[in-house]
């Protein structure tokens, strides 16, 4: 058998795995339709039941009512658990389907029903520890098969804060168990904060008016933890607006293509 390597550089073989986090109103579910319009046709599991924010596009979306368990049928006929969803994305019907990247909004959801499940199975409610285990069989897997995915994973995420032992605070994805959070974050390529902040200017009539500005932060920023595996430094650590899908754009660029929206003023 003839082995053939692969280049690193092979910017065709690059899929990346995309977290979008914000508080509530911050645009993450609004972000997702910008997937659409960068890459094309994609697929969005939906657990919360909220896209009316990208009700202009058409975009695929399923949703799922429960992690594993049975769906009642009469309450959702139309409706999956997510591990259904994740036999359909894995399957050959998904890649002839022409998709190029599926989103997951949210992994909140996902986790909270993950963990409301592990908790109707525990058998030894004494053993407050067994919950704990069973969430860990359940969505360690499930992250490994998303991440394994051969096309663009986006998965968006409410932000909570916590207060660090010198009173920093700090927001990170909401999940349950809070000790998975950082290895969480560690198996995507980005990690984008999304963020909004208001300022008050009086206008030529002297009238005070209120102008919001929205940023995607990609490090560590004010207490907000955001990453990106680029090496050719093309993204800033704080971008204006919250187009993540045109960040992600950036990275999968050849030299070529970056150089040539740069002439176009694009990107900086």
């Amino acid at each position: 058998m003839k082995i053939k390597p692969f280049s690193t550089g092979d910017v065709n073989n690059i899929h990346l795995n995309v977290l979008i986090y914000g508080h509530a109103g911050a645009g993450k579910t609004t972000a997702l339709g910008n997937f659409e319009d960068t890459f094309g046709k994609g697929l969005i599991l939906s657990g919360e039941g909220g896209l009316a924010s990208i009700a202009d596009r058409n975009i695929d979306f399923l949703p799922f009512y429960s992690f594993d368990h049975d769906i009642d049928r009469k309450k959702h006929p139309e409706g999956y658990s997510f591990k259904e969803l994740m036999s359909y994305v894995t399957s050959d019907d998904f890649r002839n389907a022409g998709y190029k990247w599926v989103a997951i909004d949210s992994f909140t959801e996902l986790s909270r029903r993950a963990f409301t499940e592990a908790t109707m199975e525990n058998d030894n409610p004494k053993d407050g520890f067994k919950k704990y285990e069973l969430y860990t069989q359940k969505i360690d897997p499930m992250i490994n098969d998303l991440r394994d995915l051969p096309i663009h994973v986006v998965c968006t995420a409410l932000a909570t804060e916590s207060k660090d032992e010198n009173g920093m605070t700090n927001f990170w994805p909401m999940l349950h168990q809070k000790s998975k959070v950082e290895a969480f974050c560690g198996t995507f390529d980005v990690v984008a904060a999304l963020i909004n902040r208001t300022e008050t200017a009086k206008n030529e009539d002297g009238k005070t008016k209120m102008k919001m500005h929205r940023y995607t932060l990609t490090g560590n920023v004010s207490g907000w933890h955001g990453k990106t595996r680029d090496c050719h430094g093309r993204i800033r650590v704080a971008e204006e607006g919250t187009n993540v899908a045109s960040l992600v754009n950036r990275l999968v660029m050849n030299k070529e293509e970056f150089e040539n929206t740069k002439r176009q003023g694009v990107a900086a």
